[in-house]
């Protein structure tokens, strides 16, 4: 692992930037039509509790990834290859969301680029980056954080400025009952993005203060959800429940609706921060996540020798997963129900349960005295 430590604020920055992601740019929830608002809230009671499970590992095992504790409580010959699944999820984890930020950006707003070129560019600054240490990486977030709340709240000030919001358009709360709610939650807002939070548990480690830093992680989950929450009830409010599920890229409808005195729009820019902001810390979260998990498990002690070979993977994967963006988001919806379920949530349950017995069975059968 690389010799570095980040505080208890660097890992907030990291947790929000991710989670807001490509989250905050999509129609996140609206299968649950108006109440996608309450959708996110109920994913973020369950996010809550999976990142329990997760600090809780942490806890057990505070100087390991979960590369490291994986081998400590499968043994070597289950621990290994799951090891290696878990960094093939990562690396597929960056691909999907590289590809996603590829395809917002080539479809709003460099049409004429090819969506490889996008990609490419993308995958390179998230290489150099990662490059310069995880250190690096998160002083960068704290910046783009604090750009990011800017952007956020002068876009919501000026939706709301305008009078374009409507908030009738998100009455009557739960017409059609708490089944859209509770299916949406199930299917879709508990597992994007909060089931994704499994990649910083090869980060705990780097925290030079656990205990506040566990209590920062667990404030940002919470917070980032709620930003989730208000900003798709903004969506309905200004483009109603209809376009916002239609659109692509409903902040983009969304902001370009602002026009104040014929003076003050086209504020397409925020749209723009916003997405490259957030797909650039997610997809070197996940980036990240599997160049250290790599390291780890080959035994080689300095990880950048990782980071270009496995850029080089992460784009030839997100250009080969799908042919267009209907399929890529298809291959998603998909994804989301099998693959993030496993990895996310059923392996680290069984873990937490598995070290958990065991801490049990020592404690009652402490080893012999030598």
């Amino acid at each position: 692992m690389e010799k570095a430590k980040i505080s208890a604020g660097q890992l907030f920055a990291l947790i929000f930037l991710f989670e807001m992601g490509t989250a905050l740019v999509v129609s996140l929830g609206l299968k649950a039509e108006k109440d996608a608002w309450l959708a996110i809230l109920l994913g973020l009671a369950g996010g809550l509790l999976l990142f329990l499970v997760y600090t809780s590992l942490y806890k057990l095992y505070p100087a390991l990834p979960l590369t490291g504790y994986l081998r400590a409580i499968l043994g070597k010959w289950i621990g290994w290859p799951a090891c290696l699944l878990y960094i093939i999820f990562f690396l597929y984890g960056a691909a999907r969301d590289l590809r996603d930020g590829g395809e917002l950006l080539t479809a709003s707003f460099l049409d004429q680029t090819p969506v490889f070129v996008n990609l490419a560019i993308m995958i390179l600054s998230v290489g150099y980056v990662l490059n310069k240490g995880i250190e690096v990486f998160s002083r960068t977030a704290q910046i783009c954080m604090v750009v990011m709340f800017a952007a956020g709240f002068i876009s919501n000030f000026l939706m709301y400025a305008s009078g374009i919001a409507d908030y009738h358009q998100l009455l009557p709360v739960l017409a059609k009952g708490w089944e859209p709610v509770v299916n949406t939650a199930a299917t879709q807002t508990f597992e994007f993005p909060f089931s994704e939070l499994i990649c910083f548990t090869m980060l705990f480690p780097y925290l030079n203060d656990p205990k506040n830093g566990v209590r920062a992680g667990f404030a940002a989950v919470l917070f980032s959800g709620l930003t989730l929450s208000f900003s798709i009830a903004m969506y309905i409010a200004v483009l109603g429940v209809d376009i916002a599920g239609r659109a692509t890229f409903p902040l983009l409808s969304a902001i370009s609706m602002i026009n104040i005195g014929e003076f003050i729009q086209r504020l397409d820019v925020f749209a723009v921060l916003t997405l490259i902001i957030g797909d650039f810390f997610k997809v070197g979260i996940f980036f990240y996540a599997a160049v250290i998990g790599g390291a780890d498990l080959f035994r080689i002690q300095d990880y950048r020798k990782l980071v270009y070979p496995f850029a080089l993977l992460i784009l030839i994967i997100s250009m080969i997963i799908a042919s267009n963006f209907a399929e890529h988001i298809e291959e998603g919806n998909f994804a989301l129900r099998t693959v993030f379920l496993l990895f996310g949530v059923a392996i680290p349950l069984l873990l937490w349960a598995a070290a958990r017995f065991r801490r049990l069975v020592e404690k009652k059968n402490p080893p012999p005295f030598e």
